[in-house]
């Protein structure tokens, strides 16, 4: 997919702002991120590049990230804009109305309700609007797995660890087709997947566009990921 939605994240915390980088990469392709450590460095972006969003950060080490929004919008007064900071929404939240449509995310955040501020301002394509989304203490994976193949479904989850890592799994009528991760494809990277403990899920409806990296009837493949997950998590506890 061509990468069609340029944003800037004006982050100094260098492991925050590369998994933010890491996880637009992953999941959502249609996103080209870059990364500003500060405001000097992220003025000097605004004026050579074109955004369509920002991930600003709210104390950065040379100056306020609502003073910069301030000056962004002298810039671009359309620019579409993520708040993200460690305070309380009530401790802003009159500045924020001074500035008008300025999204808010209080740190630390699921990655998952950076996906949801994310999405809301993507333009308005069906491929960008995941079907179905959760969090895996609430519900196993391996659990709704079985239920979209037992249904013959066809869907495609893009799952993110508590560790940070990020894999897909595509299943097309109740067949388990195709498996990835940061690390492993087909059957290592499934079983990979089946051994996080928990973590965070979309669903989004699967058309196809995937190599076939996994072969086998879903509850073989199933039974022997739970297996392997089971001997795993076994072993670190002894």
């Amino acid at each position: 997919m061509n990468k069609t939605f340029p944003i800037l994240i004006v982050e100094d915390d260098l492991r925050l702002s590369e998994t933010i980088r890491a996880y637009l990469d992953h999941s959502l392709p249609q996103v080209s991120p870059m990364i500003a450590r500060s405001v000097a460095e992220a003025h000097v972006f605004i004026y050579q590049y074109e955004f369509s969003a920002f991930l600003i950060d709210l104390t950065l080490p040379d100056g306020d990230g609502l003073e910069f929004i301030v000056d962004l919008q002298t810039v671009l007064p359309d620019a579409k804009v993520v708040l993200m900071t460690g305070r309380a929404y009530e401790d802003v939240e009159e500045q924020l109305q001074q500035l008008g449509s300025v999204r808010f995310l209080q740190k630390p955040f699921d990655i998952l309700a950076l996906d949801r501020e994310l999405r809301a301002m993507l333009p308005e394509t069906e491929e960008a609007k995941p079907t179905f989304q959760g969090s895996l203490r609430q519900l196993r994976l391996v659990d709704l797995i079985q239920v979209k193949c037992l249904g013959h479904d066809s869907c495609k989850l893009h799952i993110t660890g508590e560790n940070g890592m990020h894999g897909v799994i595509a299943i097309s009528g109740g067949a388990i087709l195709h498996a990835e991760t940061d690390r492993h494809t087909g059957i290592a990277a499934f079983n990979e997947i089946l051994s996080w403990k928990g973590g965070v899920f979309y669903e989004e409806d699967f058309r196809g566009g995937v190599e076939v990296n996994i072969e086998g009837r879903w509850e073989m493949v199933l039974m022997e990921a739970v297996r392997l997950s089971d001997e795993c998590h076994a072993m670190r506890a002894a």
